[in-house]
């Protein structure tokens, strides 16, 4: 959520930029406990496919207009809130093709909007038929892969001045924070409580960057 909120705030690359290390800090201090649970034979397929799309997509997200990042991203979070709310589920075959498609659209829309192309991956695992440890354990190492990929590309392409990193580094504590109250809350909200709360939340974000 915080992303397209900084992206508000600040240009979207600048905003993505400040978000960027404050998440993989947030993911880092959940991988430990979940890493034993990887189904790697899904996800390194689709983590690979992933940080591929993010690191050829992150071009058109630094050369595109800042309006049409907005509006790109606010659609993309209206659209898989909207899947959320209706506890949409991925039915068809599991395979090779499959992650690889998923691992791709993932991270295209990651690297190219900046707003985290999780949401359609999360959807993807949580169809697996498996338990719901794994199920989350797969989505976070995804994610985790996913962002140290994209902070790369930033690195490697110069985005990250003196000040910004500054700046980004001094919000790693809040994120930690917010990290560890996220993972409480998952553990004693309802689940159909908690998806329907943070798809309003999204709808609600989505519709605010569109409009600013």
């Amino acid at each position: 959520m915080i992303v397209p909120i900084m992206a508000l705030l600040f240009d979207p690359v600048t905003g993505i930029a400040l978000a960027t290390i404050p998440v993989l800090a947030g993911l880092t201090i959940m991988i430990p406990r979940a890493i034993s649970y990887v189904t790697w034979r899904e996800v390194s397929i689709l983590a690979f496919s992933s940080s591929i799309a993010i690191f050829f997509g992150q071009i058109f997200l630094i050369s595109a207009q800042p309006s049409g990042i907005k509006i790109g991203m606010g659609i993309f979070i209206i659209l898989m809130a909207t899947l959320f709310l209706n506890n949409w589920r991925y039915k068809g075959k599991r395979n090779t093709g499959t992650n690889i498609f998923v691992g791709v659209a993932t991270g295209g829309i990651t690297g190219a909007f900046g707003v985290p192309g999780g949401p359609l991956m999360a959807m993807y695992f949580l169809s697996a038929p498996i338990q719901p440890m794994r199920q989350r354990a797969n989505i976070l190492m995804t994610g985790f892969i996913g962002t140290v990929v994209f902070l790369g590309g930033f690195i490697y392409r110069d985005i990250y001045s003196q000040i910004t990193a500054i700046q980004s580094g001094l919000l790693v504590p809040s994120f930690v924070i917010g990290a560890l109250l996220g993972q409480h809350l998952f553990k004693v909200a309802p689940a159909k409580w908690f998806s329907n709360v943070t798809s309003i939340l999204l709808i609600a974000i989505g519709l605010i960057v569109i409009i600013g």
